[in-house]
């Protein structure tokens, strides 16, 4: 009983599709048992998988990997066309349901819409985060220098700071040096 409020009802789900998919055609009682979830949940869930289940994919949603899998096609989706192209929600659950994906995705507009204002309330966040930490520095801005030719005429020097998090730049085992025109690598 304690397990099946710890859970929500999606990792619930994922629970017991991974008993029916290891375990092979077990009664409802032996798969409640297995995963300490009730018979009349574990049921109920038998019976919304079987729903969902209207395409040969489906399945690859029900497991962790597909259901993390489909979060990221999401947030991507949401990103690229609502933020960068100014596409609409309601376009984008026209596009999920074309998918076939409203079994196993929140995709109303109201969802979709919900979803894109917390991604731009943390995007601004993020933002200002950065802006906070040039403004009020508590440690040295560190910036990097290199040089960029790849679409120039002529050789172009790109400067680069990152007050976020730039101690990759220290584990890397070499840094590029400049010799009067040309580029070498050099070991600090």
């Amino acid at each position: 009983m304690r397990e099946r409020m710890r859970l929500n009802i999606r990792e619930r789900c994922q629970k017991v599709f991974q008993a029916f998919s290891a375990k092979g055609h077990l009664t409802i009682r032996a798969i409640a048992q297995a995963t300490g979830i009730s018979k009349s949940s574990v049921h109920r869930h038998q019976q919304a998988m079987k729903h969902r289940h209207q395409h040969p994919e489906s399945e690859v949603w029900e497991s962790p990997v597909g259901a993390q899998w489909l979060k990221r096609l999401g947030i991507a989706t949401i990103f690229i066309f609502c933020f960068k192209r100014g596409v609409g929600c309601e376009s984008l659950a026209e596009f999920f349901r074309l998918l076939g994906l409203e079994q196993h995705v929140g995709v109303s507009v109201s969802s979709l819409r919900q979803i894109r204002t917390q991604m731009e309330t943390q995007i601004l966040d993020y933002q200002r985060l950065p802006q906070s930490q040039l403004e009020h520095p508590q440690t040295p801005v560190e910036a990097c220098v290199s040089v960029d030719e790849t679409f120039f005429d002529q050789v172009v020097l790109v400067l680069w700071t990152c007050p976020v998090d730039s101690s990759w730049w220290r584990r890397c085992p070499r840094t590029i040096g400049m010799r009067l025109g040309s580029i070498t690598p050099s070991r600090r």
